[in-house]
């Protein structure tokens, strides 16, 4: 594949994003959809996908998606700002034992606008400890715990506002800070003004950007959730999905932070009768873990995969995770990007819980 250091052509972001609204139905509001798709076009962008055919363009920010799209920036941040907002105020009613069974926001509209969590009912209790172990399992130190306490490699790294202009100048570029190992070069980059502080962030030439720290398989969010039903229920499933809807969400919003992290503090801090520690969200993350090396093909479905429609069965990933922790008999579909099985990644799952577990 070959990489551009220039940003992809708006033409070819609007083909892409057509032809995307064009193949897929998810299983939520156009209005969501299209704040869900507009990310689904940057990760074609940056990884040759689509209609870009093999040509890369790391540098590509979602602002030049959403101004490609003709979309203006701040309604379109503030427009997936509610949607995480909707899912904190969900967690602050269960806190304080309000909320409803269903997973719904204050007006009684369903969470991300998704029609299915209409239906399910869940103990907010559940739910609040999936918000929890959804929030705290992609932190960096966690990863690096459960690698050193299980003798495993996983990786990991964090979000960090980074200027492209100095970035560009010091013959860096997004690609290389994704894919390679900077854990012991946060403070040189920091030093050489490639990360800025957040007072910085309102610069145009600023993204807010993941810098991955240390290599490894990474993890997979199909097998979190997968996995967080199997050991403690369908709430808590519903709850991984949900702090990954907002880790998703906060890559393009007014103000960047790590909300869902903040929310499993919030949650940690406020929720007396939590059920979960944080010993339980290390086992999650081992769980979630993709196997090193040679071994099972892992899904890790992006927010855009869990919600797409497969018309042949009419169900999305998400409810065939849903129905498979609740014990549900539902057809096997394709999963992620490389349509792995369901039905045999069900049995994977089942059996690394019974590893690692034990």
């Amino acid at each position: 594949m070959a990489n551009e250091r220039g940003v992809a052509p708006p033409d070819l972001i609007h083909l892409d994003f057509e032809n995307l609204d064009a193949r897929e139905t998810l299983r939520t509001t156009w209005a969501v959809e299209q704040l869900i798709l507009v990310q689904s076009v940057l990760g074609h962008v940056h990884e040759g996908h689509g209609v870009f055919r093999g040509r890369r363009y790391p540098n590509t920010t979602l602002d030049d998606v959403v101004r490609a799209l003709r979309l203006e920036p701040m309604a379109i941040k503030g427009a997936r700002q509610s949607l995480i907002d909707s899912i904190r105020e969900y967690a602050r009613s269960a806190i304080a034992g309000n909320a409803p069974p269903a997973l719904v926001d204050l007006t009684g509209d369903p969470l991300l606008g998704i029609s299915t969590l209409r239906f399910i009912m869940a103990d907010p209790q559940d739910v609040l400890c999936g918000l929890y172990a959804g929030g705290l399992r992609d932190d960096p130190n966690v990863r690096a715990e459960v690698e050193q306490e299980r003798n495993m490699v996983i990786g990991g790294g964090a979000g960090h506002f980074v200027d492209f202009k100095r970035m560009d100048e010091l013959g860096y570029s997004a690609d290389d800070l994704v894919h390679g190992e900077w854990g012991g070069r946060i403070d040189e980059l920091t030093e050489k003004g490639v990360i800025v502080s957040s007072r910085d962030s309102e610069r145009p030439s600023v993204q807010y950007q993941y810098i991955r720290y240390r290599m490894g398989p990474g993890a997979s969010d199909d097998a979190a959730i997968v996995g967080a039903g199997l050991l403690w229920g369908v709430g808590v499933a519903l709850g991984v999905f949900l702090a990954d809807a907002v880790d998703t969400l906060e890559k393009y919003v007014p103000r960047y932070a790590d909300q869902d992290e903040r929310i499993a503090l919030e949650i940690e801090s406020e929720c007396r009768s939590l059920r979960l520690t944080r010993e339980d969200v290390k086992l999650l993350v081992a769980v979630a873990s993709a196997p090193n090396g040679s071994g099972p093909d892992v899904p890790d479905s992006s927010l855009r995969h869990l919600l797409s429609i497969d018309r042949r069965t009419d169900l999305c990933p998400i409810e065939a995770h849903l129905l498979s922790v609740m014990g549900t008999p539902a057809p096997s579909i394709g999963l992620g990007h490389d349509r792995v099985p369901s039905d045999g990644f069900y049995e994977f799952v089942r059996a690394r819980i019974e590893e690692l577990s034990g």
